[in-house]
């Protein structure tokens, strides 16, 4: 393989890695007074925008009653629980707050899982791309040790390479002493 050919292999590599453009899916949520507003992620550090612009700075609360905090260019910086007033029963059944304790742990735990499974596969899509950056970085160092290896010109044979140094010899007095 020629250097220009390992060239254009780089530059394709390198721009398979710079131009992945996956478009991100939004969740769309409505604010109490009307307003519908993107979400990349409806967790602390998605992005709220409105009609394409990140949401002004503050909170905001959504239709369900529960409050997202924006800060700077639209990040969530907390999300507030919509807060229900309940009843209080009268007498108090264990085994109901048990199963509904357990089907909240349940629950928790089944999101957990789904975000887990989401962090696997980015953490594999990162590694793929290290990999191809791996192998962008070690073909950029055979191009330079090609380059550094392929003569630029044709010798000058009108050029003396012989030195007119001679070479001193060293006596060894080794022999003398054993």
């Amino acid at each position: 393989m020629n250097p220009k050919e390992i060239i254009e292999k780089l530059k394709l590599t390198f721009n398979e890695l710079v131009n992945t453009n996956q478009p991100l899916a939004f969740i769309k949520a409505i604010l109490m007074d009307g307003t519908e507003v993107e979400v990349t992620e409806m967790a602390v550090g998605g992005i709220v925008t409105i009609m394409g612009v990140p949401a002004p700075i503050g909170e905001h609360q959504l239709q369900d009653g529960s409050v997202i905090v924006v800060g700077d260019n639209g990040a969530i910086t907390e999300i507030k629980a919509a807060q229900v007033e309940e009843v209080a029963p009268v007498m108090e059944d264990m085994s109901a707050k048990f199963s509904a304790f357990e089907s909240a742990t349940n629950e928790k735990f089944s999101s957990y899982e789904v975000k887990f499974s989401a962090y696997e596969l980015k953490f594999a899509d990162y590694e793929n791309k290290l990999n191809k950056a791996n192998q962008v970085i070690e073909a950029l160092l055979n191009v330079t040790a090609t380059l550094a290896e392929t003569p630029t010109g044709v010798p000058d044979v009108s050029i003396k390479t012989n030195t007119q140094f001679k070479e001193e010899k060293k006596v060894s007095y080794d022999i003398l002493f054993s």
